[in-house]
Parts: C-alpha cells; sequence; structure tokens
C-alpha cells in the first residue's frame, strides 16, 4: 500500500515507459505515412472515434470501479481479521486461559501459525497476476515483499512443534484450513475433558466460525480473478482506440495548417496529440488491472504483511511474553 501523498508523474512515466515508446513509434508511424503519400482517405471519421471513444471510457469506469471495489472488500476483510485474532485470544484468556494457563499458549500460537499460512497462501502467485508485468516485475525485484524473503517452514517453526510442523507441512491440503481444525479439535477435547462448559465451549467456536468466513473471503479474492471476459474486451476496446487515434486527429491538424500552407509541419503535432490521449487511456485500464489482485504485493495492494506483524506483537504482549519484533517500515512509501 503506498502512503505517500502521491505518485510523482516521473515514477508513472517510468512504469509505463513501454507503452509510450509503442505510442511514439505508431503515431510517427502513421504520420509519416499520410504526410508522405497524401492518402488522407484512411483518417478515421470524427464521428467513429467518438463512439468508440465513448463505448472505451464507459467500460472501462465499470471495470475499474469493480477492481477498485475488490481491494476495498479485501482490506475489510484484513480489517475484521485484526479484530477476529484480538477477541479469540480474548475470549480464550477470560475462559480458558484462568483454569488451564498451559492450554492457551499453544492456542495463541497456533493462531499465529495459522495466520502465517494464510498470507503465504494469498502472497503465492496466480497466472492472471501482474506481477509477471515487466514494470511490475522490475518493481518487486527492488522492493520485495517479506514473504518472497522467507519459507512458510521457517516462519511456522517459530509457533509450532516439531511434530506439528511435520504434519503441516507434509499435509496435502490446505494448511491454513488444517491449522483451523486442529483449533476446533483442542476446544472440543477442551469441553469433552470437562474444562469448559457448553457455554465457552460454543463461545469459542463461534470466534472460530468467524475466522473460517473471513479466511473463505481472502481466499474467494485471491483464487477468482476479475472476470477474464470483461477483462479482455476492455483491453481489446483500449487498444483499438489507442490504433485509431493518430489516425483520427491527424485531419484536424492538417487542416489547421491549410490557411497558413503549412500543413506538412502542422500534421506533426498529431504525435504528442495521440500519444498523449493514447497513454490517458491504457494507463487507466493498467492502473485498475493493477487493483485487481489486492493480494499478490504491489505498491497498491493491501499490506498483509504489516497488518500480521502487528497481530503478532499484540497477541504475544497479551500473552506476557517479551517479543523482539518491530513493526514493518515502509520501503520507498510502500507498506507491505
Amino acid at each position: 500500500m503506498h502512503l505517500g501523498r502521491k505518485y510523482r508523474l516521473s515514477e508513472l512515466l517510468m512504469w509505463t515507459r513501454v507503452e509510450i515508446a509503442w505510442l511514439l513509434a505508431w503515431s510517427v508511424a502513421v504520420t509519416l505515412l499520410l504526410v508522405l503519400t497524401k492518402w488522407h482517405f484512411l483518417a478515421v471519421p470524427a464521428t467513429v472515434l467518438a463512439v468508440v471513444g465513448t463505448a472505451v471510457a464507459v467500460v472501462l469506469a465499470f471495470k475499474n470501479q469493480q477492481c477498485f471495489a475488490r481491494v476495498n472488500e479485501a482490506l475489510a476483510v484484513w480489517g475484521q481479521i485484526i479484530a477476529a485474532s484480538v477477541i479469540w485470544t480474548n475470549k480464550l484468556m477470560s475462559t480458558v486461559g484462568q483454569p488451564e494457563p498451559a492450554t492457551l499458549k499453544p492456542l495463541v500460537h497456533r493462531h499465529l501459525a495459522w495466520l502465517t499460512a494464510l498470507r503465504f497462501l494469498l502472497r503465492a502467485r496466480k497466472v492472471w497476476e501482474n506481477t509477471f508485468e515487466p514494470g511490475n516485475a522490475r518493481y518487486l525485484a527492488r522492493l520485495p515483499t517479506p514473504e518472497s524473503q522467507s519459507t512458510l517452514d521457517k516462519e511456522l517453526a517459530t509457533y509450532l512443534s516439531a511434530d506439528e510442523l511435520a504434519q503441516v507441512t507434509g499435509h496435502r491440503g490446505e494448511q491454513e484450513t488444517l491449522l483451523l481444525q486442529w483449533q476446533y479439535r483442542a476446544v472440543g477435547d477442551l469441553y469433552r475433558q470437562g474444562k469448559i462448559d457448553s457455554s465457552v465451549y460454543f463461545l469459542l467456536t463461534s470466534a472460530l466460525d468467524d475466522l473460517v468466513r473471513l479466511q473463505g473471503q481472502a481466499k474467494r479474492i485471491k483464487n477468482y480473478p476479475y472476470p477474464r471476459n470483461y477483462y479482455s474486451i476492455t483491453l481489446v476496446l483500449v487498444k483499438a482506440f489507442v490504433v485509431l487515434m493518430p489516425l483520427g486527429l491527424f485531419p484536424f491538424f492538417w487542416e489547421a495548417g491549410n490557411p497558413s500552407g503549412i500543413s506538412n509541419w502542422t500534421a506533426w503535432f498529431n504525435v504528442p496529440a495521440s500519444v498523449f490521449v493514447g497513454w490517458a487511456f491504457l494507463t487507466l485500464e493498467k492502473v485498475g488491472e493493477n487493483s485487481s489482485n489486492p493480494f499478490e504485493g504491489g505498491s497498491n495492494d493491501v499490506p498483509i504483511s504489516t497488518i500480521a506483524r502487528r497481530i503478532e506483537i499484540e497477541l504475544t504482549t497479551m500473552l506476557g511474553e517479551k517479543t523482539d519484533l518491530a513493526p514493518l517500515e515502509p520501503k520507498a512509501n510502500v507498506l507491505f
């Protein structure tokens, strides 16, 4: 998540330099062709350009709105995970912690292990995500996520016994779901052993139910992308509009020089105008697409690493344990 006041124009231009180079080359080629050959019949009527541009703007606005909604939902889910984690620990301390203090620590540590497994799952790359895009790949190489600098096994070893760690790493299913199953089983064992009554049992299992629900919401956002049909048609329309742009603007700049007989010169204003308009549409599309997967570790994604660290520090403090962990700090105004 970018915490700066704004992105500098230089950052945006660097991020989209491939698109700018493509737009510049295409605009120069079209303008040169039309100036030298006088094949002005290739020009696109202004009406056609206006109709296509309107359609592109509507589709692009719809897509960006939906992508923004995915980011907001993901941020809301992790905000609820913070609250649910503190609630779970407080319930444990007020019910299990007094009669069974030895049972409290494993339950809290297993929760931190679940949180670790969940964030590593959400950071895993998917083929539809944008971390593979050259500009983003260069960016992530300079500002890597904490998960890319560590391994799940290494971090789980902090919270789980050697036997539990072996079971989790060897589990062929969903590791985070297995950890929640153990939490349910542990609460059930306490109830069957008569260490907690039925009201406490339902209190604790309801807190686990909330964690299961939040896990499901986060995994739905991660595992199911913004619909590819909407993405594809938006991309096709934007690129088609950008390709038509220099063919549609050329007549205006050519005619602007007719009264003075300098059409061969004024026609070249077609290049910067086409590049600017095309860059605006391509950048809007790129911004929306790069916001559609809020867990991949980009500069505008949900800072799940920072949130998980905050939860870990808070729960460790609640247990009365000392910790050397410090909150994660932004890197170049970006919080992961």
